[in-house]
C-alpha cells in the first residue's frame, strides 16, 4: 500500500517536471526579445544588440527585430552595420518607419540623395506623416535645393502646423533665400507655439540686425541670453546690437558679462575698450586693450599706439 502510494507521488512530481520543463523552454524563446527591448528602453544598447542577434537566430524572418537591432546601432553611430539591419527590415517588409529611418541614417552619413530616396518611399506609403516631410525638406536644403525644401516644409505645416521646429527650419530658409519678413513671420509663429525657443529667438534678432531694426533685436537678444545665459555669442551679440545704437554703456555691460564667464576671452576686453573709448573713458580703455593684447588680441596694440600713448593723444 506504501509503495503505491510512492509510485502514484513519483508520477506526479515527474509530471510536475515536465510541465516545469516545457514552460521554462518556452519563456526562454520568447525572452530573448523582452530581454533585448528592456535594455534598448534602459539605454544599454550593446547588451540589446546581442538579445536581439540571439532573437534572430530563433527568427529570420522577423522585421521588427532587425529594425530594433538597427536603432539600437544606431545609437552607438555603427551607421553602416545599422543600415544593413534597416535594408533587411525593408527587404523583409516595407514599411514607412524602416525606409523613414534608414533615410535619417543616410542624412547623418551625408549620402543625401540616398536619404531623399527614402523619405520618397516613405512618403509613398504614408503622405499624411508631417514629420518624412520635413526630413526631406532638410535634405533638400542641404542640397541648396531651396524650392523643394520650401515645399516639404510647407506642406508639413499643413499636416502638422502646431510643431515649432518645422516654422523654425522653414523661416530659416526664408532668411536665406533673403526672404526676412516671411521670415520673421515663422520664427514669431514658432514662438507662439513654443515661448521658449532659444533658436526661434535667435534667428529672429538676426534678422531684425539684417533690417536694421536694432531694439527689437536686442529684445530677442535678451530672451535668448534668459533661456542659456552662459552662452557669451549671445552677449557677443547683443553688445553689437547696443553699439549700433551708440548705446556703449549697454554694450559695455554685455561685454563684461563674457568676461565673467570667459576672463580669458580677448576679444570681450578689446570690444569693452572700444565702448570705453567711445564714452571717452580712456583710462578704462586702455586698460581694457592692454588687457585684450596680453591675452593674444594683438590688434589691441595698434590701438594702444595710436590712442593710449602721448603720441597718440596728440593725434587725437
Amino acid at each position: 500500500m506504501q509503495l503505491k502510494k510512492l509510485k502514484q507521488n513519483s508520477k506526479i512530481i515527474w509530471k510536475l517536471l515536465l510541465v516545469l520543463i516545457i514552460v521554462s523552454c518556452s519563456a526562454s524563446e520568447v525572452s530573448n526579445y523582452d530581454i533585448a527591448m528592456r535594455h534598448y528602453e534602459e539605454g544599454r544598447y550593446r547588451t540589446s544588440i546581442d538579445y536581439f542577434t540571439q532573437a534572430l537566430i530563433k527568427d529570420p524572418a522577423n522585421a521588427e527585430l532587425y529594425y530594433y537591432r538597427a536603432n539600437a546601432k544606431a545609437r552607438l553611430e555603427d551607421t553602416q552595420e545599422a543600415v544593413y539591419d534597416y535594408t533587411k527590415a525593408i527587404k523583409l517588409n516595407p514599411k514607412m518607419k524602416y525606409y523613414m529611418e534608414r533615410g535619417l541614417m543616410y542624412l547623418t552619413m551625408l549620402e543625401i540623395k540616398r536619404a531623399i530616396r527614402d523619405f520618397d518611399e516613405a512618403v509613398n506609403i504614408d503622405s499624411t506623416n508631417a514629420e518624412i516631410y520635413f526630413n526631406r525638406g532638410y535634405s533638400y536644403s542641404v542640397l541648396d535645393n531651396y524650392d523643394k525644401a520650401l515645399a516639404d516644409y510647407s506642406q508639413a505645416i499643413i499636416l502638422d502646423s502646431s510643431n515649432a521646429k518645422i516654422f523654425v527650419n522653414r523661416g530659416d530658409l526664408l532668411a536665406r533665400v533673403g526672404r526676412q519678413e516671411l521670415a520673421i513671420f515663422d520664427f514669431t509663429k514658432a514662438i507662439t507655439l513654443n515661448p521658449d525657443d532659444e533658436i526661434a529667438y535667435l534667428n529672429r534678432a538676426k534678422e531684425f540686425v539684417y533690417m536694421g531694426k536694432y531694439k527689437q533685436a536686442i529684445r530677442d537678444y535678451t530672451k535668448v541670453i534668459e533661456l542659456n545665459p552662459s552662452n557669451i555669442e549671445y552677449y557677443f551679440l547683443r553688445g553689437e546690437a547696443h553699439s549700433f545704437l551708440n548705446q556703449y554703456a549697454n554694450a559695455a555691460e554685455d561685454y563684461t558679462a563674457i568676461t565673467l564667464l570667459e576672463p580669458n576671452n580677448g576679444n570681450a576686453y578689446y570690444n569693452r575698450g572700444v565702448c570705453y573709448a567711445q564714452l571717452e573713458n580712456k583710462e578704462n580703455a586702455c586698460n581694457d586693450f592692454n588687457q585684450a593684447g596680453e591675452l593674444g588680441f594683438f590688434e589691441a596694440y595698434e590701438i594702444i599706439k595710436e590712442y593710449c600713448t602721448d603720441k597718440g593723444e596728440e593725434k587725437k
